[in-house]
């Protein structure tokens, strides 16, 4: 997997040797992203996918694509599979999110018939089972999940991970019966609703039952103070 942000290969540039020719210039006391940062080749770019291809026969996945000119590029380039993702929100806080960028990528992809040209999966934010069937609603060939098996692990070492993965497989058969699907070729993308993904709402009507049927929450008032 080719990873646009992590990783730095073969390049021996001006711009990739920064820590051997000025190595008190890096300032590791602001933590590990800006250690990070110090690997990061801003060289790279499309011109070097032929060069990946001409040293391995393994499929080369982009990961790290947050626009949908990106994915069409990737698909002139013949390769097989991207990963939507913005890293965790650690590269760019005001990043869209890897759901955003699937809502945007998989219709126009559908208009012009390339959704068969290449795989596309995403990462970042999943917690739940329920967050997997929505990616797969919206056309993503699968999910990545990292920080609840690293939580789980870290906390129950690896019957904590066993644990997580069999409480998502059970999410993800009952999701699957409650949205009606048999099949994981059954789920489309009119069973979600998207309208309000891009302003980070829910459209559901207001609920109110609490105004006509339900008693009011009455907050309790502050004690009063003692004279003394």
């Amino acid at each position: 997997m080719l990873n646009s942000t992590d990783i730095r290969t073969r390049f021996n540039g001006a711009a990739s040797d920064i820590q051997e020719r000025t190595p008190g210039a890096m300032d590791r006391s602001q933590g590990v992203a800006r250690a990070i940062s110090g690997f990061i080749d801003p060289s790279l770019s499309w011109k070097d996918i032929p060069y990946f291809k001409s040293i391995t026969k393994m499929p080369i996945v982009l990961k790290g694509v947050q626009r949908v000119e990106d994915v069409l590029k990737a698909i002139e380039y013949d390769i097989p599979a991207v990963v939507l993702s913005n890293h965790g929100g650690r590269q760019l806080d005001t990043a869209p999110s890897a759901v955003e960028i699937l809502a945007e990528v998989m219709p126009e992809l559908r208009r012009r018939n390339l959704h068969d040209r290449i795989e596309v999966y995403i990462d970042g934010g999943i917690r739940r089972a329920t967050d997997i069937i929505k990616a797969l609603c919206l056309g993503a060939k699968g999910v990545g999940i990292g920080r609840p098996f690293l939580y789980a692990m870290s906390a129950y070492g690896e019957p904590g991970v066993v644990r997580a993965m069999q409480l998502l497989k059970d999410e993800f058969e009952v999701g699957m019966r409650l949205v009606g699907a048999k099949s994981v070729d059954e789920l489309g993308p009119e069973l979600v609703d998207v309208r309000g993904l891009g302003v980070h709402s829910v459209p559901t009507p207001a609920d109110s039952l609490s105004f006509d049927v339900y008693d009011r929450l009455v907050v309790p008032p502050f004690a009063a103070k003692s004279k003394l």
